[in-house]
């Protein structure tokens, strides 16, 4: 069996999409002929923690730790804890002065991320574990996009090395970065180092086809796709068990992806329909920024119908999947928005639920939508919307649910090992 190296910052019993990627391409590699050895910090700061996701953690996957320090530690004790996106560690809370000052400096500062001190003690690390070991290939993953500096650093130093560097979100063109005022010298350093590693790596690997595109514009040489995916053994579909009607998301939800229009149109909804008003409900669970809870109050109509859930388990949202009627699916309003399939979208393809979405026009996501006809999908400027979410309320939309296979972990673990084996 083959050895491959993964490079990851998030890993369990962190949650989270990212996560969920790479948890599964171990689990399934080992089928396909590579094991897989998992190199991720011994103390990693992340806000979201799901146990259950370590049930996944197999007994063929290798995993290697080292200690991390980061500034988050240090900005803790000084202020206290904040509100941030787990991506990118932004502080949503932008109208404290504080906050701004924090963004700037994790953005100007701290670059790529605030991982970056663990990148030269680790590349010494791992220069050595490699010759060990006798591994050949390594696949570095990121946000954050300091890993790639990891692999980065191993390149150089053994060229023969084979590496993939997977890119679950853009980097110099993340929309977040607007978040932290950039100086043109930090601009141009993302960009920088953005593309030493697109020009080093032996492939570039990313999850939307506007981002392989957008990758190769970057510099990337070779630049291929593999989504992201649902695990069929994850899913256990079973029928309502209330009478309500349910509109439900689940994960992180900030401030850049409000569907105010949203709101509105269910709020009026509720006034005009009775049998609507009735059975309204609309389930959030995770991290929802005030912002969003604040617009939704502002709307008497819906007072008493928002349930938040607080954080839950990867296995209590499953749950949440089958007692929902409408999945909620939120992408950036904005360029990299286009390009963004949300993690989330192929589990609401096992679940074989309606999908109602919202993102920018033209979007990979909507493409994708309409191609396998999952759901509907409107722009955040739609304002017309009541009459769709009533034939929606009533069921009169006949939607495809079912024989979404080519999205299943194992078949994209295949693709993977594929793709391995095409560097051997």
């Amino acid at each position: 069996m083959k050895k491959v190296l993964v490079i990851t910052y998030y890993w369990p019993p962190a949650g989270g999409s990212g996560v969920q990627r790479w948890l599964k391409f171990t689990k399934y590699l080992p089928k396909y002929d590579w094991k897989p050895i998992v190199y991720t910090p011994e103390n990693p700061y992340f806000e979201v923690q799901d146990e259950s996701l370590l049930n996944d953690i197999t007994s063929e996957v290798e995993i290697w730790k080292t200690p991390i320090w980061e500034p988050y530690t240090l900005k803790d004790k000084l202020f206290g804890k904040g509100e941030s996106s787990q991506s990118a560690g932004v502080i949503t809370n932008k109208k404290s002065l504080k906050n701004k000052v924090l963004n700037w400096v994790r953005g100007n500062v701290f670059i790529p991320d605030p991982k970056i001190n663990w990148v030269k003690p680790s590349v010494k690390v791992l220069l050595k574990k490699i010759k060990e070991e006798g591994i050949e290939h390594i696949i570095t993953t990121g946000p954050p996009h300091s890993m790639h500096l990891i692999g980065l650093g191993l390149k150089k130093a053994i060229p023969n090395l084979k590496w993939i560097a997977d890119f679950r979100d853009p980097w110099s063109e993340l929309d977040l970065l607007d978040e932290f005022n950039l100086s043109s010298s930090s601009t141009k350093k993302h960009k920088d180092l953005e593309k030493e590693v697109l020009q080093t790596a032996d492939v570039a690997l990313t999850v939307s086809e506007t981002w392989v595109d957008d990758l190769k514009r970057l510099g990337g040489g070779r630049v291929e796709l593999i989504t992201n995916g649902y695990d069929v053994a994850d899913f256990e579909l079973k029928p309502k068990t209330n009478n309500e009607f349910i509109i439900g998301h689940y994960g992180l939800l900030n401030h850049l992806r409000n569907p105010k229009n949203l709101w509105k149109a269910l709020a009026d909804l509720c006034t005009e329909n009775t049998d609507f008003n009735d059975k309204l409900k609309i389930h959030l669970s995770g991290n929802i920024d005030g912002e969003i809870l604040a617009e939704i109050e502002t709307y008497p109509q819906l007072k008493g119908k928002v349930k938040q859930l607080g954080y839950i388990s990867h296995a209590k949202v499953l749950h949440q999947y089958n007692e929902a009627d409408l999945l909620l699916l939120l992408l950036f309003n904005s360029k990299s928005g286009v390009g963004n399939y949300p993690g989330k979208i192929f589990e609401y393809f096992a679940a074989q639920k309606p999908i109602l979405a919202f993102g920018p026009e033209g979007s990979d996501t909507q493409k994708l939508i309409e191609k396998t006809n999952t759901g509907m999908y409107f722009s955040y400027a739609e304002t017309n919307l009541k009459n769709d979410f009533l034939r929606l309320f009533k069921k009169e939309v006949n939607f495809s649910l079912e024989n979404n296979e080519d999205f299943t972990r194992q078949k994209l673990s295949h693709d993977l090992a594929n793709l391995l084996n095409t560097l051997s």
